[in-house]
């Protein structure tokens, strides 16, 4: 098997977009502890991504890398020349879910087409440091020095993040995901491998935007706007849960989070626009309407679809998880290539 990562191409034209799960993959990275220097990914990842992982490999930009020369020996510098010489970090042109609808060119390419390049080095030496794990900064960090573009990606959409997530880790390593899954009827843990690149894109319609975010409530009939979550949202998320988490064993109070994320992605509920008000109206709607409004907020039709089908190679049963985070997602094992005799 090819070891490189060559996403299958495909039209955004021709995709139809569907409801998908939201877990945010971002949030599982933050909320673990690095241990032995290196970050824990456990639990599923957020929102779409099946078929391939996108439509760019006939768009592969040849612009050069950023300019990697440093101040040291003349061996040193005609090394580090070496590595861009030898095209191991040339650009990649992608075309973001979203398809840059929510974006106006300062916040983030209004025609949703960035550039990535392969991790290096420098960006797994963020990842392995537990400080800017732990405070949400890790990501951001990675995603600005791996695009050419000069966005703040904090700005960015939690389904186009998720997406630049896991194609880097595609192209920076390879498509091949080692991972160990439990089968649920089962309860045999076993491994497998993932790839990537068979993962779905669903692309933003051309009629869905910022102005189509508003509809009703199934059971009370409100109606209400909203937005989507941005990463800079699910930071400041993920902050109001680490405060709370403090306080849980002390207070005997119960986690709302969940409710607050809702409601903190709520811009109004029939002329209510106050967050804490908001939210406590959420403790009173019926349960279908909350449900209800936490799809709509967390699953926009566009994005990428983690649900990965894998094969019990006991009982030969298949079965859906979520793609699984552990720490060879961004920390695989190299493998040794073989010596021919």
């Amino acid at each position: 098997m090819n070891d490189e990562f060559s996403p299958q191409k495909i039209n955004p034209s021709d995709v139809n977009p569907s409801p998908q799960n939201s877990k945010n993959l971002e949030s599982e990275i933050m909320q673990n502890n690095t241990r032995e220097g290196s970050p824990k990914f456990t639990g599923p990842v957020p929102p779409a991504f099946k078929k391939a992982v996108a439509s760019n490999r006939g768009q592969t930009s040849t612009a050069a890398p950023q300019e990697m020369r440093v101040t040291g020996s003349s061996k040193l510098e005609e090394l580090i020349a070496g590595i861009s010489a030898k095209g191991n970090l040339v650009y990649e042109q992608i075309l973001l879910p979203s398809k840059g609808r929510f974006y106006n060119g300062e916040n983030g390419p209004a025609d949703g087409v960035i550039n990535l390049r392969p991790m290096t080095g420098e960006e797994e030496e963020i990842l392995a440091t537990p400080r800017f794990v732990k405070r949400g900064q890790a990501i951001d960090m990675i995603f600005n020095k791996c695009m050419k573009e000069n966005y703040d990606s904090s700005n960015f959409l939690t389904q186009d993040r998720t997406y630049m997530l896991i194609y880097l880790r595609g192209i920076s390593y390879t498509p091949e995901y080692e991972v160990e899954v439990k089968d649920p009827d089962s309860d045999q843990t076993f491994a497998t491998s993932i790839n990537l690149s068979e993962l779905y894109v669903d692309y933003c319609k051309d009629d869905f935007s910022s102005e189509n975010l508003r509809d009703t409530l199934p059971v009370t009939g409100y109606n209400f706007s909203y937005r989507l979550a941005t990463g800079r949202d699910e930071k400041a998320v993920q902050d109001y849960r680490d405060r709370r988490a403090k306080n849980f064993d002390l207070s005997g109070q119960a986690d709302d989070t969940l409710l607050y994320r809702t409601a903190y992605m709520i811009s109004e509920i029939e002329g209510l626009t106050e967050k804490v008000e908001i939210q406590t109206l959420l403790k009173k709607l019926p349960i279908q309407d909350v449900a209800y409004l936490r799809t709509v907020v967390n699953d926009p039709p566009f994005g990428v679809d983690t649900k990965v089908s894998v094969n019990n190679p006991y009982t030969m049963n298949d079965f859906e998880i979520e793609l699984p985070l552990e720490a060879n997602f961004f920390f695989p094992k190299a493998k040794r290539k073989t010596t021919q005799v």
